[in-house]
């Protein structure tokens, strides 16, 4: 049965409702503002994640332009504000909007191509990313090689201290993309999305408009990615073309969205969560030479033997990741040492991955959101 479309977007809001008033909560308690950045971190990646898996995760068109539509968010917002004196506010929709306007273009080009397909279609979207560093790299106009210092930008005093804004901006942008994926997971293009991921010519010949739904799941992602990157802008402070135009974001995002699931939106929100609380506990623990390594080695070993992702293998076997998240407490008060909140959320998320991971001998159930025929002929039929 088909949960109820409005359920998962009415959830998301009232959570966000109330995590508007965190950062009051932090300053009354007294606690470090670490707590608060932290937050914002695991927004940003949840944004660009769930963005990406918006377009790649559903049509099946893998995508390494991420880099490029958050890269023409942060110097959107670099140049308009610091070079062009634009307010704030209004910067971070243009921001969205001029990777929009990038991500339809690549989508106008590559396709009405068949053959751009496939590795091509990913090695293209890659290059973009170079492409804008070059042009930033020789434009005094955009960067020139300089950088741009964002420290000095004014800030709206509504939104409060600088920590406590850049929370607040960073968990819009997150609900707005959750509830976006999950508005279009429920609606006939994300099924129509599905049916291109699985048999794209098929789909054209019950009549799906894959060219059209493919042109609105790119520029969804694209605004969205470059609505993030305005915002990161801030949390920045200094923007470079060699932080800015890399292949990190692009390679973090797909290895949250897999990690976490594809077929569903609540993959990558999951796979974000778990990504940046293991990378940072490893980071403060000292072990930033070797952090990367063991991060990698355990999102291989978790993406081999979960291969439907973290979260549907979660929902189909609660009471296995309910223990494991226990046992993860538990080790966490044996090792030690538990010296914040955040640390007891990884001792919990790695419990409850391991126990998730653990073989159980059942026949696994369909993936929620894969599309079976009656779902193509829901798209056609309207």
């Amino acid at each position: 049965m088909r949960q109820r479309p409005w359920l998962g977007p009415a959830v998301t809001l009232v959570v966000a409702v109330a995590l508007w008033f965190y950062p009051n909560l932090v300053d009354a308690a007294g606690w470090p503002i670490f707590y608060l950045l932290f937050a914002y971190t695991v927004f940003f990646w949840v944004t660009q994640a769930s963005s990406w898996n918006l377009f790649t995760g559903f049509s099946g068109y893998f995508s390494f332009g991420q880099g490029a539509f958050y890269g023409v968010g942060v110097y959107a917002l670099g140049v308009l504000v610091v070079k062009r004196g634009w307010p704030l506010l209004p910067t971070f929709v243009v921001g969205g909007l001029l990777a929009s306007v990038l991500g339809l273009f690549i989508g106008l080009v590559v396709f009405r191509l068949r053959r751009l397909r496939g590795e091509i279609f990913a090695l293209m979207t890659l290059a973009v990313a170079f492409v804008l560093g070059a042009v930033a790299r020789i434009s005094p106009t955009i960067d020139g090689g300089q950088g741009i210092p964002l420290s000095s930008v004014p800030t709206p005093d509504a939104l409060g201290t600088h920590p406590q804004m850049i929370f607040r901006l960073g968990l819009i942008t997150a609900v707005l993309a959750v509830v976006v994926v999950q508005v279009v997971q429920n609606s006939r293009l994300g099924w129509g999305l599905f049916s291109i991921r699985d048999d794209e010519d098929v789909a054209e010949t019950l009549g799906v408009p894959t060219f059209r739904f493919k042109m609105i799941a790119l520029g969804l992602t694209s605004f969205l990615a470059g609505l993030s990157g305005a915002v990161h802008a801030l949390q920045v402070s200094y923007v470079t073309i060699e932080e800015v135009f890399n292949i990190r974001v692009p390679l973090m995002v797909i290895l949250m969205s897999i990690l976490g699931g594809t077929r569903h939106w609540m993959g990558p929100v999951l796979g974000a969560l778990v990504v940046h609380t293991m990378s940072d506990r490893l980071n403060r623990a000292g072990l930033e030479a070797v952090s990367d390594i063991i991060v990698g080695a355990l999102l291989i070993l978790m993406i081999v033997a979960i291969k439907e992702g973290l979260y549907l293998r979660m929902r189909e076997r609660p009471l296995v990741t309910a223990i494991g998240a226990a046992v993860g407490v538990a080790a966490g008060f044996v090792l030690g040492p538990l010296d914040s909140a955040v640390t007891h959320l990884a001792y919990t998320l790695l419990g409850a991955v391991l126990g998730a991971m653990v073989p159980v001998g059942r026949r696994r159930r369909p993936q929620s959101g894969a599309p079976a025929t009656q779902t193509i002929e829901e798209v056609v039929g309207g």
